[in-house]
């Protein structure tokens, strides 16, 4: 029996801050966090075409990267600001996969 699935981007960003906001494990708490904050601002971004998303949030993803250098292993922020990335990188890759390859 073949049936046709149809999954939207959006639906797939608002299981994934599901999944973050039911993780009640404590260690992982900031990190949650960020990811919680990724996805919640890609979903407010659902209206603009692909190409305007992927171009938006690869920048954000480029202008990450020195904020990893300005924080040390033991601060929190650290935790929260994978998460972010971290969801950024992994819807990207959804539309992209040469995305991860480039960063």
């Amino acid at each position: 029996m073949n049936t046709t699935v149809n999954i939207t981007l959006e639906s797939i960003i608002r299981r994934k801050i599901s999944y973050f906001r039911s993780d009640t494990t404590p260690e992982l708490t900031d990190m949650n966090t960020g990811y919680i904050r990724g996805y919640s601002q890609m979903l407010e971004d659902m209206e603009m075409d692909e190409t305007e998303f992927a171009a938006k949030y690869s920048e954000i993803i480029r202008e990450l990267k020195p904020s990893f250098e300005q924080v040390s292993d033991t601060d929190t922020s650290v935790d929260e600001l994978s998460g972010y990335n971290n969801a950024l990188v992994d819807i990207l890759g959804l539309l992209d996969e040469n995305f991860l390859n480039e960063i």
